[in-house]
């Protein structure tokens, strides 16, 4: 109906019917059997607002095109929204799914690692899997895992950023790593799980010295984001900012020191 509709809107765009006033006929009373009598109730409206002769007649015909408006709408909006209702109902069932999903992906996961662990009968792999302080874990994969993830986040390798600070000196250099500041959330203002941002992280790492004006700065890899460091004056720090994660570099700059406030290189 709707399609019907439509089309036939389109094809009125143009209204070139004759007026000729030639209709003396009363305008009849406006019945609506159902949804799909709107388009021939239209177009009866509008015939009759060419072709009325008298004035209250044409009043009329006014008064039901105003109804049919106003029918027309509130159909409309339903079906906005029982559109919006199927949506909604969409999501849920796609969010099930996908955690169903998930979880058959992780028992299977799982299921995996019982078979290479049971599979495996060399004494000294398998008591390689076991460590006194994280643990004990299913395969050596699993451990060995684990360890480089934790190198990736605390050890300064992997991750080399270039600041040309242009100071003249070579500073030392604080670098912290939080995520979630105000502006940068996922999904907007106050949807992150910490209002305001995480704690800042400090992390460890290794300075060269180009010379007095360009430092490089080796980080975690675990910590690699995208972008450049860029300068601001506000608080005299470098910032790059990837998301919602953000690494701040605090090279001591004092308001007396005039920075290169430029673009920076990172490689």
């Amino acid at each position: 109906m709707a399609d019907d509709y439509l089309n036939w809107i389109n094809d009125k765009k143009t209204f070139a019917a004759n007026v000729e006033y030639h209709d003396a006929t009363p305008t009849p009373d406006l019945t609506i059997q159902s949804s799909s009598d709107l388009i021939s109730k239209a177009r009866e409206n509008a015939d009759q607002l060419s072709n009325k002769m008298y004035g209250k007649d044409v009043r009329k015909s006014l008064a039901q095109w105003i109804l049919l408006g106003g029918y027309m709408y509130n159909q409309g909006v339903i079906t906005l929204e029982q559109f919006q209702a199927a949506l909604n109902s969409f999501e849920d069932v796609m969010e099930e799914r996908q955690v169903d999903v998930e979880k058959r992906q992780t028992d299977v996961e799982d299921k995996f690692k019982d078979v290479i662990a049971n599979a495996t009968v060399d004494s000294e792999l398998i008591n390689a899997r076991n460590s006194t302080i994280y643990g004990k874990f299913p395969t050596l994969d699993g451990r060995l895992g684990n360890i480089e993830q934790m190198l990736a986040m605390s050890i300064p390798s992997g991750y080399l950023v270039t600041i040309d600070h242009g100071l003249g000196r070579n500073p030392d250099v604080t670098v912290s790593y939080y995520e979630d500041a105000i502006g940068t959330e996922v999904g907007g203002l106050g949807k992150a799980a910490i209002f305001g941002g995480t704690n800042a992280k400090f992390l460890e790492s290794t300075d060269s010295y180009v010379d007095a004006n360009i430092i490089k700065i080796e980080l975690p890899a675990g910590f690699a984001l995208a972008g450049y460091p860029v300068y601001q004056p506000a608080d005299h720090c470098w910032y790059i900012i990837d998301g919602h994660r953000i690494l701040k570099f605090d090279l001591g700059v004092k308001s007396t020191d005039r920075p290169n406030t430029g673009d920076q290189s990172e490689l």
